[in-house]
Formats: structure tokens, sequence, C-alpha cells
């Protein structure tokens, strides 16, 4: 009696065990924007070894061709899919949808200077909401529709720390990083009461050492920057988050620790300590 139970609780987690490795097969087909340089490039390049089709999406289509020509050479059995499109125009995002078949989706484009904000025109505003929260929101509400009719499908967002507090000095690209988070964890908690196997996961990687900052501005940080992760380093950890499915995560010990520290503050010193931080990078 015993040795039956002890087998069919062994079978089970066979089956669980098998069923979470096909699972992992939901990188199969994948959609990454912001492909081009930076976090998404290190993606496509870790995840290119799995996948059978890759759309790589960001404005400048030379980038991605050579992008695509590597990955290809790489994988021969992968199909790359160079997508030039400016997530500044929210207007035709439902085209990416239609025509991009997918299980996976990493929404990994962003933009953001460190500056007063009078210097800032409404454009650059304007852009900086589109491209950090409007544009990954209509994609993520338009494939999580398009996988609850799959029946199975992730959507990873690539928010930042950014997110977790208030960035004075940068506070378009943090209150569009934050819409960006909120947005990505209360979704997915709609979607866990439709069905299971659609998820919308966020992770918050810190500054890293990309060109997502211009050259000067990164000098700036000084010795800070022997502290940042690499884009590679951080397209790891991610892929390690979308397979265990987790629906939040901060990338990077050195991140955690400093979010919880500065959560100890009260919003006021968080507020001065930050904004003291961020002013010296402008001067």
């Amino acid at each position: 009696y015993y040795i039956l139970i002890f087998y069919t609780s062994l079978k089970n987690v066979i089956m669980i065990n098998d069923k979470n490795s096909k699972e992992v097969k939901i990188m199969e087909k994948i959609l990454i924007t912001g492909a081009s340089s930076g976090i998404g490039k290190e993606l496509a390049r870790n995840l290119a070894g799995r996948s059978r089709k890759m759309y790589l999406l960001a404005r400048s289509i030379d980038k991605l061709n050579l992008l695509k020509k590597e990955l290809e050479e790489k994988n021969s059995l992968l199909e790359c899919i160079c997508i030039k499109y400016d997530l500044t125009d929210t207007g035709d995002l439902e085209s990416i949808t239609e025509n991009c078949d997918v299980d996976l989706v990493i929404n990994c484009a962003g933009i953001g200077k460190i500056t007063e904000f009078l210097k800032l025109s409404d454009e650059e505003d304007l852009n900086t909401v589109n491209v950090n929260f409007i544009s990954p929101l209509i994609l993520t509400k338009k494939f999580s529709e398009k996988f609850l009719q799959d029946g199975k499908g992730i959507i990873l967002n690539v928010c930042s720390t950014a997110a977790l507090y208030q960035h004075p000095y940068m506070a378009i690209y943090s209150s569009a990083k934050s819409a960006l988070l909120h947005y990505s964890l209360a979704l997915d908690e709609e979607l866990s009461h439709k069905n299971k196997n659609v998820r919308v996961l966020s992770v918050c990687p810190g500054p890293t050492a990309s060109n997502f900052f211009a050259k000067d501005v990164q000098e700036k940080f000084g010795s800070s920057q022997k502290f940042m992760m690499t884009s590679e380093d951080v397209a790891k950890e991610i892929i390690k988050m979308i397979e265990k499915k987790k629906r939040f995560s901060i990338i990077g010990f050195r991140n955690k620790l400093s979010m919880f520290l500065i959560n100890l503050l009260p919003i006021s010193l968080q507020l001065k300590l930050v904004g003291l931080i961020l002013k010296k990078v402008i001067k």
C-alpha cells in the first residue's frame, strides 16, 4: 500500500516536472522590443539558442539586421524577423499583435533623461510616456487578449527600480515606469482568475552598464559605475524569472538591498537623497 502511494506520488512529481519542462518551450516564439541594444539585445542573444522564431523590434533597422545575422548564424533553425517601429507612435500597435505569432512578449524598450523638468519639451515628455508606458500597455493588453484565446502565453514588462520610488530630475521616466509596473501587477492578478497559463510578469533592473544614458552622463556616475550590472547579466537574471514565472522581481542583490534600505526612509528623505544624487549628474 505504501509502495503504491510512493509510486503514485513519484509519478505525479515526474508529470509536474515534465509539464514544467514543456512550459519552458513557451520561449520558442518571441517578440522583443528595444532589441537593437542594451538589455533587449542581450535577451535576444541569450534566448536565441532555445527559440525557433524571434521578432526583433526597434527604431534602427540596420542594427536589427546585424543582430539578425549574428543570431541566425549561431542557430540555423532560428528565423529572425526585424520590425522597424518607433514606440513613440502608439497608433499602429495593433498591427504588431496581429502579425506576430508568439507565445512570449518582452517589452524592453525604454527612453529617459536625467535633467530638470523645464528643459524637457512637451514632445519629449509625451514620447517618454509613450515608450515607457502607453505602448507597452497597449501591447500587453492586446497580447493578453490573444493569449487568452490561445490558452497560454507570457508577457514580461521590463520596468525599473525607478518605478519603486520617486525620482526628481527623472520625474517623467520614473512615473511612466511606475505606471507600467502597477498596471502589469494588477493585470496579472486579473488574468490569474481567467487562465493561469497566461501571465504578465514584471522585472525591475537598476542602473545598468549600457548605452541607455549618454557617455558623458555615465561618466558622472563616477565610481558607482563599478557596481552596475552588465546588460548580459541582467538579461540572464530576467530569463531565470521567466522560467520561474515570478510575478515581480528586482534584479540584482545590490538593487534589492538598495530598495530595502531606501524604503526604511520617509518619503521626504527619499526625495532629498535621490534628488541630491541625480542633481550631481546634471551639473
